[in-house]
């Protein structure tokens, strides 16, 4: 299977086509490095380092994310992910269940509140500037049905 048939499939992935897609971070930055020939570009680092945490819990490399500007992309992609329709799930989350998952990614020290901060007061109607934004840690959402995000299929034997 080709590797961007795996962003299409329907089942839960393997860890071998887990592993695979994951690479896809280092990939663009490759790529980047080669046609911009500018590894210390902004553009090659988010690339490489949009899912990496602060708590060194991301991959491709497992650093503690450090760049604010890179963090917030990361915080971009993860709502976009969040907000979008996708294969592996019956429905796209509510803007709602998708601010609190991505506060729970803040309780658990992934990315900083700052970020979150910024994200909620772009979202409230009263247009207040993002520090002074309070974020509740109350969750009120409700997921999607059928979320198979995160979750990895055994494999099967087949003699590799």
């Amino acid at each position: 299977m080709r590797s961007v048939e795996y962003f299409r499939k329907t089942t839960p992935l393997t860890r071998h086509e887990h592993i695979i897609l994951s690479h896809h971070s280092v990939a663009g930055y490759v790529l980047l490095c080669h046609y911009c020939c500018e590894a210390r570009g902004l553009a090659a680092r988010v690339a490489r380092d949009h899912h990496e945490r602060r708590n060194a819990s991301g991959y491709p490399r497992g650093i503690h994310l450090k760049d604010h500007m890179i963090e917030i992309i990361a915080v971009s992609d993860v709502y976009d992910a969040l907000l979008s329709p996708r294969p592996y799930r019956q429905g796209s989350y509510d803007n709602r269940t998708a601010l609190e998952e991505i506060t729970g990614m803040a309780e658990r020290r992934e990315i900083g509140w700052s970020v979150v901060k910024a994200l909620v007061a772009h979202n409230r109607r009263a247009k207040i500037h993002y520090s002074k934004t309070r974020v509740s840690t109350e969750k009120r959402g409700t997921p999607p049905a059928g979320n198979l995000h995160g979750v990895i299929a055994e494999e099967e034997a087949s003699g590799r």
